[in-house]
Order: C-alpha cells, then structure tokens, then sequence
C-alpha cells in the first residue's frame, strides 16, 4: 500500500509535464503544418493566377488573328466563290467554323439581327453566341463586305477540345461561364465544375476581378475565378482549376513524421524525469508508512530516517506532530465522552418536537381531504339523482351556498353553434338584471375562462381590468372565483362564484369549487343526454313528427278524456298517392325530401291542439280532438287542397296526373266506434276505398264502406298487453 501511494505521488507530479509537453508538441506540430499549408496554397494561388492570364493572352491573340482574318476575307473580290474562301479559312485555322451567306433567307433569326448591326455600323462585331442545335457557345466575329455577300460570319467553337489543349499546355483544369453564369465548356469533368454560377459569385468576380474558391467533396479542388473580356459586348468568366491531392499528401507525410519525432523525444525524456523523481523520492516509504499507521489509531508509531537526507527535516517535524497530536487526542477523548450524552439528549428531544409538529399537520391535512371528499361525495350523490334542469341547477346553487358560503352565483351555459356564453339562471341578485345575456369566447372573464377552459380567481374585482360587470347590468365587487365546466375537454358551461369580501376564496376553496364545477357539469351533460332521449324516443328521425308510440300514447289519452267528458274526436288515415313511383324515379332520396314537406304542410295546416303523426312509409295519421265528422271531412279536404297545389320537384315526371296528390280516410268517436283500435281500422278502410275511388279524394267511413272492404285489408290491432 505504501509503494501504491508513492506511485500515486510520482504520477501527480507527472502528469502537469507530460501534458504540457504534449500541448507544446501538439503546437509545434499544428504551426508547422500550417506554414506549410499556406506555403503551399499561395504556391497554388500563384500558378492559377499565371495559368489565366496565359490563356486570356492566348484566347486574345486568337481573337486578333481570326478579326485580321476576317478583314482579308472580306478585302476579296466578289467573284471568288464561297467554297474557296472557307478552304483558305480552314487551312490557315482548323478549328475555325467559316460561314458565308448570299441570301439573308438562310440565316437564322439571331444571325440575321447580328449582320444587320455589322451593316448598319459598317464595322465588325465580336459577340459570343450559342447555338441551341449543337448547344455549344462561339466566338463569332462579323465583317462588312461587298455586294452580294453583304457580310461575313466567322465562327470559333467555344468547346472542350479548346479547353483540353490549354489544360496541358498550362497544367489546369479551365472551365468557361457565360455572362448569365451558364457553363460553356470544360476542360475536365474531374472537378465536377459548377454548371451554373450564382448571383453572389457572379457580383463578387466582377467586383473584385477574381474569386478563389475550395471545393471539397470526393476530391480537394481550388479554383480562380475571373472576367475575360472577349466580345465587344459583354463578358465571359474564366474559371482555373487545381487538384490539391499533392498538397493534402505532402501535408500528411510531414505531418506524420514530426508527430512521431515528437512523441519518440517526449518518451523518452518522460522515462528519464521518472526516474529522477521515483529516486528522489524513495525516502517518503517510511514517512507513508507512518502516516497509515496513525490513521490506523497508532499515534506512538514514528518515522524513521536517515540522517543526511534532504527530507530528514521533515520526518522530525513529522515526530514532534505526533507527540503533540497524541497528548490533545487523549484530552479529547475526556471531553467527547461528557459531549456526546448531551448532544444525543438534545437530538431526542428535537426529533420528538419535529415528530409532533409533522403528525398535527399530517392530522390537520387530513381532516381537510376527508372534509373535502364528505362534500364532493354528497354534491355527487346529490347532483347525479337530478334529470330536471331546474331542480338541478337549484342543487348546484345550494351546494356552492353551502360548501363556499358565497354571496351571488350566476350560471352560463355554452352554446357551440353561436359560440357564445349565455346566463341560464341566477343566485342572490334580480334574475331580470341579467337575464338573456351573452358573452363572446374572449370577452371579460367569463369569456377568459371559456376560451382557455382555465378557472380564473380575482381577490378584487374593483381592480381588474377583465370585469365588465355583466356588460354595465350590475356592479359587482368583491372578490370573483370564475371556473369552467368542462367535460371530456369539451366546455359546458362557466359558473361565477361571488364574495362581497375580497379575497374571500382560498387555495382550498378554488379546488374543492373547480372539484364541485367538474361534478356539475357531469350532471348538466346527463340531464341534456336524458332530455335528447326522451325527444329522440317520441319522435320520427326524418320528419320530426310524433312517431307511432307518441301517437298512441296521446290517442289512450284522449279516448280515456272523451269517454269522461263524452265529447269526440276524430282520425284521419293519410296516404301520398303513387309515391313508390316517385322514389323509383327520383331516388329516395328526393322522396325523404318530399316526406318532410308534406309533413310541414300538416303541421302549417293544423291546429295546435291537433297530434300530426307518421304511420309508416309515406302514411299519416292525425288526431283531431273535439272534431266530428264535418270537422275532420273540412280539415282533410283543406290539407288535400294545399298539398295538391304545391310544387314538388320532378311530379311532373313521375306522377300519372302531373302533381302529388294525397288521399285520406276519416273515423269519428263515437260515431263510428268507442273503440280505438277499431276507430285505426276503419280510418284505414276509407282510406283504401279513397284509393279506389281515383285517389286525391277524403272519404268519410260509412258502413256501406265496411261491408264493400275487402277482407284482406290489414287491421291495426291493439298491441299485446
């Protein structure tokens, strides 16, 4: 363990060395790469630089040599053909493109307009053109000339082979751009060159007159971009390319080899300060070896050491310290004994304060929760046995009365298709004051509230500048606790809570009346569950009308009133002639809307007292109480009458008389019968004799109609008790 310590000791001191060697190596290393790679940049810089001036010369010399070309050419007479003229052209250039014209309709637009300029200004012109047939871009000088020719084109191929030859006589890559940026030519696919230069680049060659750029990707590139003025008008972009994998390699090889020169001296020094060290060192053996033991609990160990060592100061040092150390630690061990029973009574006793205080809050946080659940199980056992909206809004007023002890309480309910709160019912204040009021989502805090589905609390509402006072119908003040009832992240409503104090409402009170707001809206959205059931159960889906059961209900109720007060009633059986003719030709769906407005024209032609109910398919039945037979035969030829003059779309169409039309049976208590299952039938059967008569008709039930029945007609018998 102690040779461990030692080995500890030497590596801390060094470690500092060896990091500080290799950070100076590191320096060094980093420097020197960087020299070189700036070196040898600047080299490459300077060649680029050279290579495209050369090629501007030697584009530029081309250039003066095809004009004085072009002069000669055009310095010939007229009588040499034009054949003879492109041999010598091609013979003193091979690369030239010499085109002659004798007649303007073999020039193309671009050239045509270009020879107009040549002969308008009597000079020549040099512009740089491109072809779309060849998609390559010329040099093309134009000369004026006699008659017939007028003018001469001479054509120099911007293209690859160009740019090959001045590659290897220059020893880079050359691409050319137009003046749009668009590549012409390249010499080299190597360093995949941009096919289109950007308005950035453009603005800064032109700007600058050069533009240096490194492109690295698969390969490491530099490029020197700059203007080369060719043409009279405009100007071409030059771009010089140099693979730098010459210049990465030779970076990495000096780079490498200083590294490991580096790391074989630091090596070899560090092994050799290791040495040193573990030598001078060796004495502190003894002195650790001590120093364990009185860690140990040993205090009358001592050090030994020899005499003439450096260190041998301290070991005796190190041995008065421990007598002293040895004398203080047996006083010590005195006073601890007597400080440790008082401590340890002083520490019982303020764990027992400490134990006493978390058990009264314990106590009083529960009587709190167990109170706070007792009234939200009596709101829920309360507000869950309420269906009526009256009665239940009443118990979530006396719930909010008695659990918050609150002052006013007001009720808005949401309505999703108007987006919009409105006031439903009042506690503690005029119902009139701010009945039929409304709130936008957003507006004052009640619309705050719903619009977040957040609670708001406001200790002043003297202060707040979101109270509107319900729109200037009542000043309120005090203290406001404003919640929202939502359901399934769905808003049902917002409740106001009121105080006439301010900061009436505490940190209890705000969760156990959010906890009561949730309950209520439960309630609310099971009381208008229940009401939509029992509308959905006595009502049809497609016309709204009472359907079969509502009716019946209604007929048990007025037969059992007629035969009290012995006053009658009547029934009539109604029926849409050929309506099945009227579905197979317009759908049903066109018959569904037919359906409904029939049912409409009942129910506009009808008294308020009178029941209008579907049968079944496109059948009817009305009952007509305190009516007799006169009544119910005008009330049925009324409705036959509207209906026959409406217009329904596509009668014409389908119907044999061009018009919908209906036919209608009548039965009259107790003319008829006292029974009302029997009344059904015999309703039936005049609706069928309606039918046979030629439809659109009302026909009255007589007894003569009952013995002409056919006995297959369907009777309506009272359902099983």
């Amino acid at each position: 363990m102690p040779r461990f310590e030692i080995f500890q000791l030497i590596k801390q001191l060094l470690w500092p060395l060896v990091v500080l060697l290799l950070v100076l190596a590191g320096t060094s290393v980093l420097g020197s790469a960087l020299l070189l790679h700036n070196s040898l940049s600047d080299s490459i810089d300077y060649q680029l630089d050279h290579a495209q001036k050369m090629v501007y010369r030697d584009l530029k010399s081309r250039e003066m040599l095809l004009t004085d070309l072009l002069i000669l050419l055009g310095q010939k007479p007229a009588s040499i053909a034009t054949g003879v003229l492109e041999t010598e052209a091609r013979t003193y250039q091979p690369l030239l493109d010499l085109q002659l014209y004798d007649s303007r309709s073999e020039l193309s637009v671009p050239q045509r307009k270009l020879l107009d300029t040549a002969i308008l200004s009597k000079s020549g012109l040099r512009r740089i053109t491109y072809d779309e047939n060849s998609d390559l871009y010329y040099l093309t000088l134009v000369e004026p000339a006699g008659a017939p020719r007028n003018a001469l084109l001479l054509q120099f191929p911007m293209n690859r082979q160009l740019l090959r030859v001045l590659s290897e006589r220059y020893l880079c890559d050359f691409s050319l751009y137009s003046e749009e940026g668009r590549l012409m030519a390249s010499s080299s696919d190597k360093g995949n060159p941009e096919t289109q230069l950007s308005k950035r680049q453009l603005i800064r060659i032109t700007a600058s007159n050069h533009l240096y750029t490194s492109k690295i990707e698969d390969v490491d590139y530099r490029s020197l971009y700059v203007p080369l003025p060719l043409s009279s008008e405009g100007i071409l972009y030059l771009a010089a390319s140099h693979s730098l994998d010459n210049l990465n390699s030779l970076l990495l090889t000096h780079s490498w080899r200083l590294l490991l020169t580096v790391i074989l001296a630091l090596a070899l020094g560090t092994l050799i300060y290791y040495r040193l060290l573990k030598q001078t060192l060796a004495p502190l053996r003894s002195l650790l070896e001590t120093i364990h033991q009185v860690a140990q609990g040993n205090l009358t160990s001592r050090t030994e050491i020899a005499p003439g060592n450096r260190l041998n100061e301290l070991g005796r040092s190190f041995n008065q310290m421990l007598g002293t150390l040895e004398v203080l630690y047996e006083k010590r061990l005195e006073n601890e004994k007597s400080e440790v029973l008082t401590q340890e009574t002083l520490k019982y006793n303020n764990h027992l304060k400490k134990k006493n205080l978390e058990i009264e809050k314990a106590n009083i946080l529960l009587k709190e929760q167990y109170d706070e659940l007792s009234a939200l199980f009596q709101v829920s056992r309360s507000l869950t046995a309420a269906l009526d909206k009256n009665l239940l809004f009443e118990k979530i007023f006396s719930v909010f009365r008695e659990a918050l002890h609150c002052d006013r309480i007001v009720l808005l309910l949401y309505h999703a298709g108007h987006e919009s709160l409105e006031v439903i019912k009042t506690s503690g204040l005029d119902a009139t004051t701010v009945k039929g009021l409304s709130f936008e989502l957003g507006e004052g805090i009640s619309g705050l509230v719903a619009a977040s589905m957040q609670p708001i609390y406001s200790p002043d509402l003297s202060t707040d500048d979101r109270n509107l006072n319900y729109k200037g119908r009542w000043v309120s003040s005090g203290s406001l606790l404003s919640m929202p009832m939502v359901l399934q992240n769905r808003l049902i409503g917002v409740l106001n809570i009121h105080h006439h104090q301010t900061e009436a409402f505490s940190p209890v009170a705000q969760q156990m009346a959010q906890a009561i707001a949730d309950q209520a809206a439960i309630s609310i959205e099971n009381s208008r569950l229940y009401e939509k059931t029992r509308t959905l159960s006595a009502t049809d889906d497609l016309t709204g009308l009472a359907n079969r059961r509502q009716f019946q209900d209604f007929l048990q109720r007025e037969w059992a009133q007629s035969r009290r007060y012995q006053s009658n009633f009547s029934l009539l059986m109604l029926d849409i002639d050929n309506f099945k003719a009227y579905n197979d030709v317009h759908g049903h769906l066109k018959g569904d809307i037919a359906l409904k407005k029939v049912a409409a024209l009942l129910l506009q032609n009808t008294r308020g007292i009178d029941l209008v109910a579907r049968f079944g398919g496109e059948e009817f039945v009305l009952l007509l109480p305190k009516a007799g037979r006169e009544g119910s035969q005008a009330v049925a030829k009324k409705l036959c009458q509207c209906i026959e003059n409406y217009y329904f779309a596509g009668m014409e169409e389908s119907q044999p008389q061009k018009k919908l039309t209906v036919s209608i049976g009548t039965s009259t208590f107790p003319t008829d019968s006292t029974e009302i299952y029997e009344l059904l039938n015999l309703a039936d059967e005049a609706l069928y004799q309606a039918k046979r008569r030629g439809r659109n008709r009302v026909v009255s039930w007589t007894r003569e109609i009952s013995e002409s029945t056919d006995k297959s007609t369907p009777q309506f018998l009272p359902p099983p008790t």
